[in-house]
């Protein structure tokens, strides 16, 4: 009796000898390719060849990449100079570049101070000059600007002109002036 237990687990240690390459981390697919799941890993073996024949084994590797986020830049004159009496001066070009997802859009706000802006004597702080920022010559006061996704690829612009009016120069004090344009962007 205690042979035949003997016997009846000697057996049982051989069949389970040959079961544990079933539980190994690699899986053989066609030929001589092998995925290693515990390495993340594909595996192509060869060996040197019979005369006339060829050994070469062939896999591919999947790639993904991370989510392009949105991204975009808007361009802005850094300074400009405004020549006296001047009604209408160009002082650059405002744009709006990037790469942005088609659901979204960039936003920029232009604000001199509640649209319109005022230039402030640099001697004298009580005289002020106002002024409107616009996109054309005399034209109409521009808040806002706004570029899509396939704008923004391509670069959208407008000129940026600040307008004075006569009268304003007319009664301004003696003296260098100066004022800001805020810029604001956003993405949405």
């Amino acid at each position: 009796m205690k042979n035949k237990v003997i016997t009846g687990l000697l057996g049982f240690l051989v069949v389970l000898g040959m079961a544990t390459p079933a539980l190994a981390d690699e899986v053989k697919d066609a030929g001589n390719v092998y995925h290693n799941e515990k390495n993340q890993t594909i595996e192509l073996r060869g060996e040197d060849p019979v005369v006339g024949t060829n050994d070469s084994q062939t896999s591919t590797t999947q790639l993904t990449t991370d989510n392009a986020n949105s991204h975009y830049m808007v361009s802005i004159p850094a300074a400009a100079r405004i020549q006296f009496n001047a009604v209408d001066t160009l002082i650059g070009n405002l744009q709006i570049t990037g790469n942005i997802k088609d659901s979204k859009n960039v936003y920029v706000t232009v604000n001199g101070g509640n649209g319109n802006g005022s230039f402030t004597n640099k001697t004298d702080n009580n005289s002020h000059m106002a002024y409107n920022v616009t996109a054309t010559a005399n034209g109409a006061l521009l808040t806002n600007f706004t570029a899509n996704s396939a704008e923004a690829k391509t670069g959208k612009q407008t000129p940026l002109y600040v307008h004075i009016d006569r009268a304003q120069w007319d009664q301004a004090t003696a003296g260098e002036y100066e004022g800001h344009i805020t810029f604001n962007a956003t993405l949405k």
